[in-house]
């Protein structure tokens, strides 16, 4: 088991189980790096700057998976956190009443309740708790933009990422895991193969089109919410491949966010 952690500004702001590596996405290095493993994530791009605009956090997560196809010897398992979100079981935080599934803590509260370390788990996948959002496209152009997701799905279905037929059932799906496959516990060899089929038509999307809110500090990540969402389809996919419609409730946590102030903030 590796536990990531994509950082673009700050180190995590909850203490991360030991051995975790830091996915740096930022051209200058932490001022402290508090005796952590930080890996230079831009170091395995040409053109990171520009590539992290269009990508914005997604770009950590490529990172995760080049550095991973390049160990002689993979791990397992791995997971992926964020600097400011990880998965737990246990009661941290306060429930957010806008968001099922996610809890707001504090840096101290952490700090009295640990994250624990998911290796010690028996399950090879450690999820969010699935949300049923009745239609996801629907859903979608609710909070952001559909044309992004329109031109997202055709080009998932251009670089043969998806099949016509499986794009319709993208398009209709209703159950969603927040973070796709960018935020849990996933088995290493089944999340390589997944992983590649969001990035190419996220390199597509970002070569022939911008967001369609470029400017909003929110909208203008809208390649990581498409990939976000066609991440989700995949891992449910193999969720019933695996367990048909009786998914363990043990393969799933609540998401924590940390916020100093209690007040949960998308897009920070």
């Amino acid at each position: 088991m590796t536990i990531f952690i994509v950082c673009h500004k700050d180190l995590p702001s909850f203490p991360p189980p030991e051995g975790s590596k830091i996915i740096w996405l930022n051209s200058k290095p932490p001022l402290d790096n508090r005796g952590m493993d930080v890996i230079a994530g831009y170091d395995f791009f040409s053109e990171p700057e520009e590539l992290h605009a269009k990508l914005s956090g997604s770009l950590g997560t490529i990172a995760i998976a080049k550095f991973v196809s390049e160990e002689t010897a993979k791990p397992r398992s791995i997971t992926i956190w964020q600097y400011r979100k990880f998965l737990t079981r246990q009661r941290i935080g306060t429930p957010n009443p806008e968001y099922p599934g996610m809890n707001t803590a504090t840096t101290e509260e952490t700090e009295i309740t640990r994250p624990e370390d998911p290796a010690f788990f028996i399950e090879n996948f450690f999820l969010p708790r699935p949300l049923n959002l009745q239609n996801i496209s629907h859903h979608y152009a609710r909070f952001h933009n559909i044309v992004d997701f329109l031109r997202y799905t055709a080009s998932a279905i251009e670089t043969t990422a998806l099949t016509q037929a499986e794009a319709l059932q993208f398009f209709n799906s209703g159950t969603f895991v927040p973070g796709g496959i960018e935020l849990g516990t996933y088995p290493t060899d089944w999340w390589l193969d997944a992983f590649v089929r969001l990035v190419a038509p996220s390199f597509e999307f970002a070569k022939r089109y911008q967001p369609f809110q470029a400017e909003d500090p929110v909208q203008k990540r809208a390649i990581s919410f498409c990939q976000e969402r066609l991440g989700s389809y995949l891992l449910i996919k193999r969720l019933s491949e695996l367990y048909g419609n009786s998914l363990p409730g043990s393969l799933f946590g609540d998401i924590v966010t940390i916020s100093n102030d209690g007040v949960y903030r998308s897009g920070v």
